[in-house]
Parts: structure tokens; C-alpha cells; sequence
């Protein structure tokens, strides 16, 4: 699947015609995972220097890995069960399921990000609706896993090339629906105003802050 113009790599520079070279490079490329650990420790180093300051319930709340957040919005430390954003599991995703998920164009991403985000890959949550941020799993201090806020926009344009890159992977030019789904992606990515994309992200949108368990 080509894109209008090339796309470059936010790390390392390298332009890519097509999603999919896209998609399977961010998997392997070494300046990204260069980038994102010397993220994760700046981000690390700046989240322990505010939590310093916060009171004693809080503070209490990062020595306890054990402690999960799903009851309220005001607690950082994941259960250590969760996966982080980005390496989610999908043992639990059948060829039957993507074939089923192909058959519908339209709805296809945002219904493998539904399928895919749960349980033990609940790691993405809208905290506020009024507000344009998503939090979303990353690593903590030594095992804890901690929620970490990002560009709502930011984190809806991942979940999207991510899962609809799998899912050209998984589609078949070859049979009508593999070349239906692809067809639709094609067209997503030549239009030039941009309003087939963001309906894409408006439907993940929806999926993320109507409670996909």
C-alpha cells in the first residue's frame, strides 16, 4: 500500500513508499529504540522528580507495584500484568478473526484495536474526554509499570498504522476480500483532504473512550 508522499521514519530519516516496508522497519530500526529509551529514562528521571513533591498517598501509591489503577483516574503505578503500550500480545487473535475483521473496510482497524486492547493489553485509556491526551502504559522504576500522558492525536495516528499494518499483512490481494480491504486502504491514503483518515481515528476514537472490555 503506497502512501501519497514518502514517509520518513521520525528517527533515523529513511523515507518509505509503501505502509507496509513502514510499518515492519519502526519494528527493527535501532534509532528508534535508541530514541525511546533515552525517552523513557528523561521522562523517568522527570516523573520521580514531581512525585517527590506529591503527598503521601501517592507516594505510597509508587512503592506498591501490586497496585492497580483501573478503579480511578488519579493513580500512576500499573499492575505488573500489563503489557506495555506498543508490545501487546495477540496469542489471543485467530486467522479466523482477521478474516472476519477484513471483511469490513471501513470498521476493520478500529475493530482489531477493540479486539486487541484488552485484558492483559489494557494499556490505553482516555482519562478525560474534554481534554485532547490519552495515557497510556510505559515502563516504571525497576518491574512497575506506570501511565504516562500523550497527544491524544499522537497516540490514535500509532494505534492506527500499527493495526492497519497488520492487517494489510494478513490481507490476501489474491481473494476478494484481502483486495477489498486493501483497495479501501489505498483510497484512505490518496485522499488528499484527509477525511477518510481522520474518520479512521475518530472510530478508534470512540473505541478507546466507550470502554472496549
Amino acid at each position: 500500500m503506497s502512501y501519497v508522499k514518502p514517509k520518513a521514519c521520525p528517527s533515523c530519516g529513511e523515507e518509505f513508499d509503501s505502509r507496509i516496508n513502514f510499518f515492519r522497519h519502526k519494528q527493527s530500526c535501532r534509532a528508534t529504540t535508541d530514541d525511546l529509551v533515552a525517552q523513557l529514562r528523561n521522562e523517568n528521571a522527570r516523573l520521580i522528580e514531581q512525585l517527590k513533591t506529591k503527598d503521601e498517598q501517592i507516594n505510597e501509591l509508587i512503592k506498591r507495584p501490586q497496585t492497580t489503577n483501573h478503579s480511578t483516574n488519579n493513580k500512576w503505578v500499573v499492575d505488573a500484568s500489563i503489557n506495555i503500550f506498543g508490545k501487546e500480545s495477540v496469542d489471543h487473535i485467530t486467522p479466523e478473526h482477521y478474516k472476519k475483521l477484513l471483511e469490513n473496510p471501513v470498521s476493520a482497524v478500529s475493530e482489531l484495536v477493540k479486539l486487541k486492547h484488552k485484558r492483559a493489553n489494557d494499556n490505553v485509556r482516555c482519562p478525560n474526554i474534554k481534554r485532547a491526551m490519552y495515557q497510556v502504559v510505559v515502563p516504571g522504576e525497576k518491574e512497575e509499570r506506570q501511565w504516562e500522558n500523550r497527544a491524544r492525536d499522537e497516540v490514535l495516528e500509532e494505534l492506527y498504522e500499527t493495526n492497519a499494518g497488520i492487517l494489510e499483512i494478513e490481507a490476501d490481494e489474491d481473494t476478494a476480500v484481502g483486495s477489498k480491504f486493501l483497495n479501501f486502504q489505498e483510497k484512505v491514503q490518496k485522499d488528499e483532504s484527509g477525511k477518510l483518515y481522520k474518520e479512521q481515528l475518530d472510530k478508534i476514537h470512540c473505541i478507546i473512550t466507550s470502554g472496549h472490555k
